[in-house]
């Protein structure tokens, strides 16, 4: 399975990646004029990626009957999620505070800090469901995710996969009864996103029972990427689960079967998977600054979108990279290690 590992974690690097070109060709489309449009759009497709990712791991960390144990489940995923997106969050909160010219989405109240720490989604004044870290409205599916799966650990462990994948189907069949309509919370957590989570459940499940079968679904993610740049180009009309859900899980379904070689690109492309994850949530406001900075020193022409260009892609790999191995990897373990620590048996003196 190393193989396979190394294989999802470049597809990470490459959805974070194709999330930063989708924000980086917006800024360079609307503050210089570099581009007509976005030219990137199909970058936001990242997303769909990482959820598949995401359910297709949860099934195979917990894979081995020893390793179900909901408490450690549940406190490896908070140690792995929640460090860098407070650390974060909380800067955020702090600039917009004292500089919300600074940020498109200015400042945040104390109550929206609360609900961004807590993972509740509430409504912007401009109509978006975001926390103060904007991205984090991912992060709110992430942990919804990892609690039904919790919850399918505590009360079938053996049949997890089935209780989540019943769970968030009749979530799903609620959301699609109910439509558009009613509550905040009922719409977000009966989203059909949450079948994204289950088609990277599904994924585990043909990759455990049929293994053979993984090597001869290769060529699958040439499919999926078509599809995926085709919508741009035609209306598709069908939920983003399925316009989206579904090419991203055959790209991720073909990875798994993939093999790269060992050399100074595979192993780039394994670091950068490492750091996905503060790549992801840092990068928005690298561009951000970058454009911000540029257009106050040298105005906003098309020279100096090429140059914001560069530096905001190089600044945001390495700010993510910086983060992953000064802030994220040691946080995680230092959790871990007081999480998981056993207590020592003492002996008394006679």
């Amino acid at each position: 399975m190393g193989g396979q590992l190394h294989s999802i974690q470049i597809l990470r690097a490459a959805a974070a990646m194709a999330v930063v070109l989708f924000h980086l060709g917006d800024s360079l489309a609307r503050n210089f004029g570099l581009f007509p449009s976005n030219p990137f759009p199909a970058g936001s497709d990242g997303v769909d990626v990482f959820f598949v990712i995401s359910g297709f791991i949860m099934c195979y960390t917990t894979a081995g009957v020893d390793q179900r144990s909901p408490a450690d489940f549940a406190m490896k995923r908070a140690a792995r999620i929640i460090p860098i997106y407070y650390l974060m969050t909380l800067v955020l909160f702090a600039v917009g505070l004292v500089m919300p010219s600074l940020l498109a989405s200015g400042s945040a109240t104390f109550e929206q800090l609360a609900k961004s720490l807590l993972f509740i989604p509430y409504e912007r004044a401009n109509g978006a469901v975001a926390p103060v870290l904007f991205l984090g409205w991912t992060l709110n599916y992430e942990m919804f995710f990892y609690a039904i799966f919790t919850i399918a650990l505590i009360v079938a462990p053996r049949f997890r996969i089935q209780f989540v994948l019943a769970a968030m189907g009749a979530l799903t069949a609620v959301g699609w009864a109910a439509g558009s309509g009613g509550d905040l919370l009922v719409r977000f957590y009966t989203s059909g996103l949450l079948l994204e989570f289950v088609w990277g459940c599904l994924i585990f499940v043909v990759f455990n029972r049929y293994p053979s079968l993984i090597g001869h679904l290769k060529p699958l993610w040439v499919i999926g990427l078509a599809a995926l740049l085709a919508q741009n180009f035609f209306d598709v009309p069908l939920p983003r689960e399925i316009e989206k859900g579904v090419p991203a899980a055959l790209i991720v379904l073909s990875f798994l079967g993939l093999r790269f070689q060992d050399g100074p690109a595979r192993r780039a492309g394994a670091r950068l998977g490492d750091a996905s994850y503060s790549l992801y949530l840092g990068h928005p406001y690298v561009i951000e600054l970058v454009g911000k900075i540029a257009i106050a020193v040298l105005g906003a022409s098309i020279a100096t979108g090429i140059l914001t260009g560069i530096i905001s892609l190089a600044g945001s790999i390495g700010l993510a990279l910086l983060s992953f191995y000064l802030v994220e990897r040691p946080s995680n373990a230092w959790l871990r290690k007081r999480a998981f620590a056993r207590p020592q048996k003492t002996v008394s003196n006679p």
